[in-house]
């Protein structure tokens, strides 16, 4: 239909008699749609927290198919930061569902030394504690995960942060817009 009347009124623009006269006229907008999209991405997941002189920052990224989470550590004083630990586990991450039970944790099946030890983050550093849930596994507990928590053990903070969720996002379409005049100018 489009196509039909877009050829008619090309043909009566070409037809017309060119005339060096001034008059009225009328005129039609057409518009075309060339393309349109829809995208679906992952979006990534942040959060962070500020307490005296460390931040937390925990990222989660969903990529092919596994998750990455990733629990960074900075010390933004001038003094070392040092943690006292009652075994040899720094750190944990743990995914929850909606009511707050437990799907996955780190450190499950994991054995650690159970001597003292210390964690120090020298002045203005930081450290980057990192763990994955492969492909299967989390295929697994995906549809009903929502909660990543992740903490440093024999600490005060632990952080959390949705999951990685399916953003749909609509590019605006690209247009093509003409227009025909009809009558004399």
């Amino acid at each position: 239909m489009f196509k039909k009347l877009l050829m008619l009124l090309c043909a009566l623009f070409i037809a017309a008699p060119s005339m060096a006269s001034a008059g009225f006229g009328t005129g039609i907008g057409i518009t075309f749609p060339a393309s349109g999209s829809s995208t679906k991405t992952i979006g990534n997941t942040y959060a962070a927290l500020q307490l005296e002189q460390l931040t937390e920052e925990l990222t989660l990224q969903e990529r092919h198919g596994r998750l990455l989470l990733e629990l960074k550590v900075s010390n933004n004083g001038d003094t070392p930061y040092t943690i006292n630990h009652r075994n040899g586990q720094i750190y944990d991450f743990l995914i929850t569902d909606k009511n707050g039970k437990k799907m996955w944790q780190w450190s499950d099946g994991m054995a650690f030394t159970q001597a003292l030890c210390t964690t120090t983050i020298a002045p203005h550093s930081f450290e980057v504690y990192k763990a994955e849930l492969d492909s299967k596994d989390y295929r697994k507990i995906k549809d009903d995960a929502v909660l990543v928590t992740a903490y440093i053990l024999d600490t005060p903070c632990k952080l959390s942060a949705k999951l990685p969720t399916i953003i749909a996002s609509n590019s605006t379409p690209v247009l093509i817009h003409g227009g025909v005049i009809f009558g004399s100018r």
